[in-house]
């Protein structure tokens, strides 16, 4: 089975021009042309992409993707790095979280928060 571009995009639920930004970046192959000139996708380059956007959903920044073998597995140093990224926007997020509900429960103004997160800001210094 061949895809063209569009086709492609609508499989994987991304654009044409996501496409497109992962060839300019080398994370996707360039696939064979039919004799009209029009990209003709297969089975590998959809597998392909589909393991893209995976690792895309997953968090790992597109620069570190290259890094995948051809079955898309990444080094485990490279998934100890985002996971510990992640962690740390959970641990943002928390602490969010946290001053929002502060602002619902006492009705503090968002600045008395953004006040509390300077005075710590500046202690942790």
């Amino acid at each position: 089975m061949a895809w063209s571009t569009r086709e492609l995009a609508e499989l994987t639920g991304t654009t044409v021009n996501t496409i497109r930004h992962y060839h300019r970046l080398g994370l996707l192959d360039e696939p064979k042309r039919s004799s009209n000139g029009y990209k003709q996708y297969g089975d590998e380059e959809l597998d392909r992409l589909v393991r893209i956007r995976r690792l895309v959903e997953l968090g790992v920044p597109l620069a570190r993707i290259g890094e995948a073998g051809t079955d898309g597995t990444l080094p485990p140093e490279t998934l100890r790095q985002v996971d510990a990224d992640l962690a740390a926007n959970i641990e943002r997020l928390a602490r969010a979280r946290s001053d929002i509900a502060a602002i619902l429960r006492d009705g503090a103004p968002a600045a008395a928060v953004a006040s509390r997160l300077c005075a710590a800001g500046s202690q942790a210094s």
